[in-house]
């Protein structure tokens, strides 16, 4: 498996994302990253001067003489002529490499994941928890370090139970959801998907939703953050997986989705705090 990921890799050009990723200068209320290292023009005793923002672009021209952080909406800076201007108390510098946390049953599950992961966001640490079915119900996630990612990877053997009263997944999937701010993928193995182009079987995730009473993971899907292959992803299912990375490492806020349980989307207490610290 890992041989033919190197190929797809080597095929699908070069990787967003080098061994090295730029520094994060993120939100000090909210984690969420305003700026990074690689637009750093001039350092000030008071303040960062950058020539672009992350994710903040938007606040940045609905109020062109402030900056706002996309986060929690706080104002972190302003725009001065054509630099962008941040105010030392409101942003942390961060430059640890992205945290992921993969999460099965199977032991051997995570042993193939992990070399893929690897190769997709490269400045990252991926570390292991092998599940068991007695802790799933309930389940709190209290990883340290702290993950910024979370990835649920699935054998698919007979009936697929993943989310909502019946699921193996669904108390994980919610802790993670919580700490990491919707930064979690699951991944199903053992299943293609029908076409090389789709990132999951559409038909089989369609089934697990309006007929398997598993409404919400449905809702992952309808996110981009479900992926099912046989043995090894595709090209496009890699893609995807630079992405999530990609939004995980920059922390960029969360969305309120429907269809996703309300207690997910609700932030644990000193969640970002301990983040920034």
């Amino acid at each position: 498996m890992a041989a033919d990921v190197a190929v797809q890799l080597a095929e699908g050009g070069e990787r967003s994302c080098q061994a090295s990723a730029p520094q994060r200068y993120a939100c000090r209320g909210c984690g969420v990253c305003i700026a990074t290292s690689d637009a750093l023009s001039e350092t000030r005793e008071d303040a960062f001067v950058f020539s672009r923002l992350h994710g903040a672009e938007e606040a940045a021209k609905e109020a062109p003489r402030a900056v706002v952080c996309p986060g929690c909406e706080q104002a972190v800076g302003a725009k001065v002529d054509e630099a962008f201007v941040v105010r030392r108390d409101r942003v942390a510098r961060r430059g640890e490499r992205l945290e992921v946390l993969v999460c099965s049953l199977k032991q051997q599950e995570i042993a193939d994941l992990t070399p893929v992961l690897q190769e997709t966001f490269p400045h990252s640490n991926v570390s292991a928890r092998v599940l068991s079915k007695a802790e799933l119900r309930g389940f709190h996630l209290a990883q340290r370090p702290h993950p910024d990612l979370v990835v649920v990877v699935h054998r698919n053997e007979g009936r697929t139970l993943l989310t909502d009263r019946n699921g193996f997944y669904h108390d994980v999937l919610g802790s993670a959801w919580q700490q990491t701010r919707g930064n979690v993928v699951v991944i199903l193995t053992r299943v293609e998907p029908k076409a090389d182009a789709e990132l999951f079987d559409r038909q089989l995730l369609r089934s697990l939703s309006t007929q398997g009473d598993q409404p919400t993971i449905g809702a992952i899907s309808a996110l981009g953050r479900v992926l099912t292959w046989g043995s090894a992803p595709s090209g496009p299912q890699l893609q995807q997986l630079r992405l999530l990375t990609t939004r995980a490492y920059y922390r960029e806020p969360p969305t309120l989705v429907q269809g996703i349980p309300g207690a997910w989307q609700r932030q644990p207490p000193k969640a970002a705090a301990a983040w920034c610290a």
